[in-house]
Order: structure tokens, then sequence, then C-alpha cells
């Protein structure tokens, strides 16, 4: 996602002036090769003849510079990591579920595969800085619920009935949405509590998308599941409910109860728990941007490097559950991959993942801070 369209008026003036230029060496290189003096009324100018112009035509092979020298940079033929990135992300989330995003880098890409591709048009998209303005919230109750082609879905996800809701994720009318206000500053800690969730949330300014986040708990949950792009770092710490998220792939699963440590399920610090068995298979079966981006061999936005780092961090703690679980090989594939995607696209820090096991990546303790999963997204 280059930042080049912020300037296209300003590019489009210079390339008129450069044109204008380049014409004016042209004709003045062809009056060098012979002209012939035409009179105009009251003033005779000279004007290049046809042998002339073309003798001295070569020159316009100037314009042709930019072309070639941007073209490795600029073209983008072939590049499919940013649309396997949606796929990946929209398919880490069960049929009908809501997947709350944070900003640009992981909303754009979910919408194109969605709405240009057809890719799980089930999974509905919240994203937090959308949900601050009136009619967005109004598009998303106007919004009719996708069905769910278990035929093009993942395997992981067949061999169950998944019921489709029959209606927005927001109980709201239009005018109950657009008297929510853009915030409530709250002066101390306040509980929540839905179908088995006792959430504390800090004094903290409540705004108007952390209410609609909270009231879709309410309204859709747990009937729909309820992600949050691993990309949205710490926001479910934030409205405290980061001990009912568990990792699945690229994101994290609430659930209407805190997890159980097993061998299947374990606790990692700094992420919280993790479902090994389904960000494994997910992983493995499902995702094709570990393929795709390694393949590319580099990421030239480097704005957008928190979508690498996203499947680097998920790789890291992939490979360390399988480790734990003594499941070696396993462990050395993923974080093979890993370092594969660490390379190309110049994440160094990242490279030598292998060399770290059997010592272990993280600690047996109960997670803080989670990690944050990939760089602080640009708002709209």
């Amino acid at each position: 996602r280059d930042r080049d369209y912020f300037y296209l008026w300003s590019f489009s003036a210079w390339g008129v002036w450069a044109a204008l230029g380049l014409l004016f060496v042209w004709e003045s290189i062809a009056a060098a090769f012979g002209a012939d003096q035409i009179r105009y009324g009251s003033e005779t100018v000279e004007q290049p003849h046809r042998r002339s112009w073309a003798l001295a035509s070569p020159i316009l092979v100037l314009a042709f510079i930019p072309l070639f020298a941007n073209w490795t940079s600029a073209s983008r033929a072939g590049e499919t990591d940013t649309r396997d990135f949606a796929y990946d992300l929209l398919n880490s989330v069960e049929p009908y579920g809501i997947l709350v995003t944070v900003g640009d880098n992981d909303t754009f890409p979910l919408w194109y595969a969605q709405e240009v591709e057809g890719i799980r048009r089930d999974v509905t998209v919240a994203n937090t800085s959308l949900l601050n303005t009136d009619w967005y919230t109004r598009q998303m109750l106007r919004r009719p619920v996708e069905e769910y082609d278990a035929a093009k879905g993942p395997a992981v996800y067949r061999g169950k009935t998944w019921k489709k809701p029959n209606g927005p994720p927001l109980r709201l009318t239009m005018e109950e949405a657009d008297a929510v206000p853009l915030g409530v500053e709250l002066r101390e800690p306040q509980v929540f509590r839905q179908s088995g969730i006792e959430a504390t949330i800090q004094p903290r300014l409540l705004t108007r998308a952390d209410f609609f986040v909270l009231r879709m708990i309410m309204d859709a949950f747990p009937d729909r599941p309820m992600y949050f792009s691993r990309t949205s770092g710490g926001y479910g710490q934030e409205l405290g409910l980061s001990p009912y998220l568990l990792t699945q792939g690229l994101a994290r699963k609430l659930l209407p109860y805190m997890p159980t440590p097993s061998k299947d399920t374990l606790l990692l610090a700094g992420e919280g728990f993790v479902d090994v068995q389904r960000t494994h298979t997910l992983w493995r079966d499902v995702f094709e941007a570990t393929k795709s981006i390694p393949k590319k061999g580099d990421w030239v936005d480097r704005a957008s490097v928190g979508i690498p780092y996203l499947y680097v961090t998920t790789g890291i703690v992939l490979g360390e559950s399988l480790a734990r679980n003594g499941d070696a090989a396993a462990a050395d594939r993923v974080l093979a991959s890993t370092e594969e995607i660490a390379k190309a696209t110049r994440l160094t820090e990242f490279t030598s993942l292998r060399q770290t096991l059997p010592g272990g990546l993280f600690r047996d303790q109960p997670p803080s801070v989670p990690v944050e999963s990939g760089a602080a997204p640009a708002r709209p």
C-alpha cells in the first residue's frame, strides 16, 4: 500500500512540465539539423522541417528511462500476498463470525477479498476506526447476512452445522445507533457481564467504537463467533477480555469461559491462550501468504510491514507451542517457513529462529500485555 496516491495531482503536473521540457529540447535539436523560415504576419519564425524532426527523435528515448528504471519496484504483476493475507485472516474466523479490526491495513484487503473475489462474505468485519462514525454503523445494520459456502471454505470447518444468523450483529434501530455519543469518560472500573464473561474495564475514555464492540458481544455472542484480529494488538485487553481470548490462526476468538490449559490449549506469556491444533491446521493446510510472501522475496511498502510481521509472530507462537507438545519435526517445519518470510521481508531479527529451540521463546507464566501482532495500522 504505497502512499503515492496522496501526490497524484503534483505528479500529474510534474509530468506535464517534464513533457513540455522534453518537447522543447526535441525542437531545439531538430532546429540544429536545419529549419525553414516561415513568416506569420509581421513575424518570421524558424520551423524545423520533417527530416530534422526525424533526426532529432532519438532524444525521445529519455521519456522511457523512468519506465524501465522503475519497472521492478513499481510493477505489482503476480503479487498476491496482500490478497492472500486477507484470505488467511478471514479463514481464521469460523462461519458467520464477527471480526474486529482496527485500521486500513487489516480491513481494506478483507473488503477486496469479500467484495471482489467472494471470499468468506459470511464474516462481518467490524472496523473500530469506522465504528466511530454514524454511516458505518448504519451500514452494519443494513448489511444482509451472506450464506456460508462450506464447499469453498476450509476443510477444518466442515462436518459441523453452522446456524445462519437471522439479523445484523447489533440489535439497535438506526435512531438508537445514531444516539450513541462519541465517547464517555469512565472514572472508575466498570464490570461488563455477558454469557459467562465477566470483564473489568479500567478507567478510560470509552469510545463509540468500544460501545458497539461490547454491544455486539451482548447482541450476537455466543450465537455468532466473535474474533479480534491479532493486528489489533492489546485491544481485547483494553476491554478486559484477555482472559477469555484464544488465539486461532491470525485472530483471537472470544470464549464464554476462561480456557483451561491443556496439550492443545497452551498458555504463553505475552500471547495468552493458543489453540495449537487449530492454528497448526490453518498454517499447514489453509494459509496462502506463507507461500506467496517468500515467493515475492521482498516487502516494498515498509508502512505495512506489520502484515508479514504478523505471520512471523504467529509462526513463532505456533513453533514454540508444537515444540512444547513434543512435536519437534512440525515445530521445525513451521519455524523454517517463518524464517523464509522474515528473510523475504527483511525482518532480520527473526531469521535464526530454529537456533532458539529447544531453549524456548516464551516462559510459563500468565500473560501481562499481549504481543503486538503487527505494526500499528494507519487509520483511515
